[in-house]
């Protein structure tokens, strides 16, 4: 008898031990068993919550989960991102930015990588369209013209961007290879710079040319030229940098990004989804009204792709950070 309580006791320990990995992995499996909320560093109305948004349409229907944007702009991205960061690594919370994120990393507002901070699972979106706006009355109608107007009125030509975001960059990239020099103004994320150029307040801003397709067709604004290695279909009228002289190239990717030590399991559901969604004709034909790509990476790839592009903008450490 005693013999076979032992067993028992053997039997019901095994069973004990084995139902919470059972649990964890029904749970897994689940996943999502909520909505799922994509903290967005910027406010509404910008690039960033408009492509979050209109992946999250589709997402939805992949996952059979709402899936709900969370604004949270502040510090060039470094609100929302330490926000998801410092969430629980459930799934429940992810992170929907851009390769702006980077530029934070080099000039030192945010103490992490992005890589090294979060499990990347995804990469949605990649925008080619990527332009200076300036005032349809301004005395310049491309890239070439700028300068040559530059040149001629030093640090009198205002150039609107957030402080250590995506554009900070591409101003700092034209000064570097044209000689000029702008004055610099730290006006906000993309819907206060707009405000700023359609106000009169600011001559130049860096944007994506969805953003303001709009006030170029009521003749209020005109794109001085696309910061892309091809033609933008839709804009062929609008010159490239290369066009006019100067070989600057920056594509602004989106990536979905998880807290670090989300299950696996979460990260390979959500990959699965968003290549269902790359892959939806409807998807791919919103992103082109934009003027923005479909995109699909695995987590892999994605995490390869931004060490890239984070080895690339390094090249500029020094006219961004000044040291």
């Amino acid at each position: 008898m005693k013999k076979f309580f032992c067993s028992l006791a053997l039997v019901l320990s095994a069973i004990v031990l084995v139902m919470p990995n059972t649990a964890a992995a029904a749970a897994q499996k689940a996943w999502p068993a909520q909505p799922v909320e994509f903290v967005v560093p910027a406010n509404p109305g910008g690039d960033t919550d408009i492509n979050c948004r209109v992946f999250l349409k589709y997402l939805e229907k992949e996952l059979g989960q709402s899936m709900v944007v969370v604004n949270m702009a502040g510090a060039a991205g470094a609100v929302g991102m330490n926000n998801v960061r410092q969430a629980k690594p459930n799934g429940y919370r992810a992170l929907f930015y851009h390769s702006g994120a980077l530029i934070g990393q080099i000039m030192e507002f945010i103490d992490f990588s992005i890589t090294g901070a979060f499990e990347v699972a995804a990469m949605p979106v990649i925008d080619k369209s990527n332009c200076f706006g300036a005032n349809a009355k301004a005395p310049y109608n491309n890239i070439k013209e700028l300068v040559a107007y530059a040149k001629a009125n030093p640090g009198k030509v205002s150039f609107a961007t957030e402080s250590g975001s995506f554009t900070h960059l591409h101003v700092l990239a034209l000064e570097e290879a044209a000689g000029i020099k702008f004055n610099i103004a730290d006006a906000g994320t993309a819907s206060e710079k707009i405000t700023a150029l359609l106000g009169g307040r600011i001559d130049i801003i860096g944007t994506q040319y969805g953003l303001i397709k709009g006030y170029i067709q009521n003749k209020e604004f005109k794109c001085l030229g696309i910061l892309s290695d091809q033609k933008l279909a839709g804009a062929e009228d609008v010159h490239t940098f290369a066009e006019d002289g100067y070989n600057l190239v920056f594509d602004k990717f989106f990536y979905v990004a998880f807290p670090k030590g989300t299950p696996k399991e979460v990260i390979d559901t959500f990959n699965a989804a968003a290549k269902k969604v790359a892959e939806n004709p409807d998807y791919i034909a919103d992103c082109k009204k934009n003027f923005v790509n479909a995109n699909y990476m695995t987590p892999e790839a994605s995490v390869k792709y931004i060490n890239d592009q984070d080895a690339n903008y390094r090249k500029y450490e020094k006219a961004l950070t000044g040291k």
